[in-house]
């Protein structure tokens, strides 16, 4: 059943291939068995989840929640690399007060510097 979801979802420009589909989904079709429709709406939710993973970046950005942070990290962000461990924004450090950095996707701030990644929404950061 998993390769018949599998075939449902692939993404080949073959012909072969697309006249496998095709025939796949006019057995599905016909409602024939149970397990058929079964396989056809889960290589379907395959096929959403997949398309929506593709649109989705990576990862995230971190960004300053102050609007006039000097190195420009309010509204763009910059990636984990740049920031390292830091917890506070560099920029406004001390002239501004200590502006916790945010996931650029869910706003959460970020308060411990061993996370790699945003406790709230799970991504990544880059």
């Amino acid at each position: 059943m998993e390769a018949q979801c599998d075939l449902l979802i692939s993404t080949y420009q073959n012909p072969k291939t697309i006249t496998l589909v095709k025939e796949n989904i006019d057995r599905i079709s016909d409602g024939s068995s149970s397990h058929c429709a079964y396989a056809l709406n889960l290589g379907l939710r395959k096929a959403l989840e997949l398309k929506k993973k593709k649109k989705e970046p990576p990862g995230v950005l971190l960004k300053c929640p102050n609007s006039n942070c000097r190195r420009g990290w309010y509204g763009t962000g910059t990636p984990y690399s740049a920031v390292g461990t830091a917890v506070y924004c560099p920029g406004c450090q001390g002239s501004y007060g200590n502006y916790y950095l945010q996931c650029a996707g869910c706003n959460y701030q970020r308060t411990h510097n061993s996370y790699t990644s945003c406790q709230s929404c799970g991504k990544k950061f880059i």
